[in-house]
């Protein structure tokens, strides 16, 4: 019989380190950043750039201050809350939104044709209440699916009489339209992710678009 071979030495198995920490931080969906918590992000698109923090208030309570931009051409400063209604634990939430801006434009309606106004929907005065939702899909860097589903009051004070013959206009005139998202948050790290929206805003205003497609990408992190 051939000799036996002398047992190989099993190399020692590497000690596993600790699982990685899940990421809870959203900014775009409806779970809130507790009490104390911060988060802020900034997204990159058509037709709007934005810059976004959020601050808890409440366990589900979160105020919201932001910035939108259509490149320079239209400036709106908001301000908001965000209220997680049902929390699913780490899997869902659903919550409702709301946020109200006082938007600068660099030109006047008056010689605006198309512009700024056309392309970001916005007017004067804004006010957006909504419903967001997220998905956690499974594993604790996996992506976190969101929806955001709003409506849009607008106030115009400084509207135009397009109608030969109209007489003045009123001094303020209101508008509605229906912003609608859907995207995903996707973790880099415990607190850091990048997102990416796509979807559009459904007008009822004659001279704006019946529909604007929107989409963007962005980061979002927390402390």
């Amino acid at each position: 019989m051939p000799p036996r071979r002398p047992p190989t030495a099993r190399a020692p198995r590497k000690p596993e380190g600790p699982p990685p920490v899940p990421n809870r931080v959203s900014l775009l969906g409806a779970r809130t950043v507790g009490p104390g918590g911060f988060a802020a992000g900034f997204s990159l698109g058509f037709p709007l750039l934005s810059a976004r923090a959020a601050v808890g208030v409440l366990p589900r309570v979160d105020a919201l201050v932001g910035v939108d931009s259509l490149y320079g051409m239209m400036t709106e400063l908001r301000v908001g809350g965000r209220w997680m209604v049902l929390d699913g634990g780490p899997r869902w939430s659903l919550g409702l939104v709301v946020e109200g801006g006082h938007a600068f434009f660099l030109r006047p309606a008056s010689v605006e044709d198309k512009g700024a106004r056309y392309l970001s929907g916005r007017r004067n005065w804004n006010v957006q209440p909504g419903i967001v939702g997220n998905l956690q899909l499974r594993g604790p860097r996996a992506a976190r699916l969101f929806f955001d589903a709003r409506y849009h009051l607008s106030f115009d004070t400084e509207p135009i009489q397009r109608t030969p013959l109209g007489g003045l206009p009123p001094s303020v005139v209101t508008g509605s339209a229906f912003p609608l998202r859907v995207g995903a948050e996707m973790p880099l790290s415990e607190k850091t992710s990048y997102s990416l929206t796509l979807g559009g805003d459904v007008r009822t205003r004659p001279e704006d678009a019946d529909f604007m497609p929107v989409f963007s990408v962005g980061i979002v992190t927390g402390l």
